[in-house]
């Protein structure tokens, strides 16, 4: 059989910071692997495909290589998975038992963990054996008790008043005698100069433009000298400076003296046991009564805006910064600009700009198309019908040949046929029941996704035949609007089935 494998490596934060990490690193997890494949017949002239998850927990499936190993699976082009052990593929015992146990079988996945001594095609038609489901009970209990623990401990430090995140804030650098933070001098006079200037009324547009001409390098600059890994993606691809960076200085309660550190992963509001806030932990660059007279300004200027239609979805074509509402024409007519062109010198970007009214026409215009070519394509009761009408008859299939698997057995037992006929007969017709059983099963998956698109169906009927674009439409539908000169725009959708 030719096997098409996919090498699935994963390393979490928390293997990072334990004394594991030759082992358990992505790359000597790959040379494991790769070993293992190299020395078994069954994989000769295999296609090998890499997957590997660098920074995510093993307790949940929400992992990007993950899921596109799980897509390509569905699309045939992986047809066995290997690990170097069951805690690498997750730490979750249920959910791994069904992949192993239900999922993999059903697709005809072949699954291998070199450590665990684990391979499906020895278990087949058998359930996962009993000490690899005490390895996943394991891993699950270890983890969630690790997870427990390394918070505790995190918390126990922020609350004495040591920086315990990975990376210093721009114009400070770690002691990592101390765990505490220190000035950079190299950095910390820029600091300095965006509070003076803001003091002076500069607006965050004006800094940053003053910053851009007299060529002082931004934080991606130095995070890049320094061979320091960024904690965000980087989208500055003109190493400049931008007003959110400024604003992001500006707001940092760090300058002052004081640590700030917040727990909750999620992107929501914080809870109030979850952000440990201690004054004082180390020298301040700031002073403090400048901090704040320039923030309560800032916050009351905050608290006077409304959010607009297309908040946080209009980038520019050319550089990909947001870009921001003004007045752009003689006519005072509100609209959006690209800020960089005015901030640096990239010619493109200032001819970055559009009316809001003939872009909220735009992407009414396009998302109205869309809508209704979805609900053309989305023909959910047709195609729903025809599934159920599908299953209807194989489970008529199904009653008839369990029917005459009974008369069979009473011809064996009146002795009319003989038991070598009766054993060929019943395992011929047991064959077609679990062909039959899993057509039903596919059926089933389709049914599934037909119920997301009816509920996409019914999203789409709530929105065909609104008269105006509101934020509510942009925030359902839209993920990104790219402008570009001249008017040009492009659209990203939240809907894949969306051109």
């Amino acid at each position: 059989m030719q096997y098409n494998i996919g090498i699935y490596t994963r390393l979490s934060v928390e293997d990072e910071n334990k004394q594991k990490i030759e082992s358990e690193s992505i790359l000597n997890q790959k040379s494991m692997i790769e070993n293992f494949i190299d020395s078994k017949e069954d994989f000769l002239n295999s296609n090998k495909f890499y997957y590997a998850d660098d920074g995510y927990v093993g307790t949940n499936f929400e992992r990007p290589a993950f899921k596109l190993l799980i897509e390509d699976i569905r699309n045939k082009k992986i047809n066995c998975i290997i690990v170097k052990d069951l805690s690498r593929f997750g730490r979750e015992y249920i959910e791994v038992n069904n992949y192993l146990d239900k999922v993999f079988p059903f697709l005809n996945v072949r699954f291998i963990s070199i450590n665990d001594n684990y391979d499906s095609i020895k278990n087949k038609n058998c359930t996962v054996d009993l000490d690899i489901s005490f390895k996943n009970i394991l891993y699950n209990y270890y983890s969630k008790d690790l997870s427990k623990k390394v918070k505790t401990g995190m918390m126990s430090k922020a609350k004495q008043g040591y920086y315990i995140h990975a990376f210093a804030p721009f114009g400070y650098k770690i002691n990592k005698e101390t765990q505490k933070l220190e000035i950079d001098e190299e950095t910390a006079y820029i600091v300095k100069m965006i509070f003076k200037l803001k003091s002076e009324n500069k607006s965050n547009t004006q800094i940053a433009k003053i910053l851009n001409d007299e060529k002082i390098p931004n934080r991606s600059y130095f995070k890049a000298k320094n061979n320091i890994r960024n904690s965000y993606p980087i989208i500055n691809k003109n190493k400049i400076w931008k007003s959110g960076d400024i604003e992001a200085i500006l707001k940092h309660d760090v300058y002052i003296g004081t640590t700030t550190t917040k727990f909750n992963t999620s992107i929501s509001k914080y809870k109030d046991n979850e952000i440990i806030k201690i004054e004082n932990t180390h020298k301040p660059i700031i002073d403090k009564k400048l901090f704040y007279e320039i923030n309560n300004v800032e916050v009351k200027k905050r608290n006077t805006q409304v959010k607009n239609i297309f908040a946080y979805k209009l980038k520019c074509g050319f550089c990909e910064y947001g870009l921001h509402k003004k007045y752009i024409n003689q006519n005072n007519e509100k609209g959006y600009h690209c800020k960089t062109g005015y901030e640096s010198k990239n010619e493109r970007c200032k001819n970055v700009s559009i009316v809001e009214g003939n872009l909220k026409q735009i992407v009414f215009e396009s998302l109205k198309k869309q809508i209704a070519l979805a609900l053309e394509k989305n023909d959910y009761v047709q195609n729903i019908s025809s599934l159920k009408s599908k299953i209807s008859v194989l489970e008529n299939k199904l009653d008839e040949i369990n029917t005459q698997n009974k008369y069979l057995y009473e011809q064996y037992a009146y002795k009319k046929i003989t038991r070598e006929n009766y054993l060929k007969m019943k395992m011929e017709k047991t064959e077609l029941i679990n062909e039959i059983k899993q057509e039903i099963e596919e059926i089933n998956l389709s049914t599934k996704e037909l119920k997301n698109v009816d509920n996409e169906n019914k999203l789409f009927e709530k929105y065909i035949n609104c008269s105006e674009l509101t934020k509510e439409m942009v925030d359902t539908f839209v993920k990104k609007i790219y402008i570009y000169d001249n008017n040009e725009i492009k659209i990203l959708w939240n809907f894949k089935n969306f051109e």
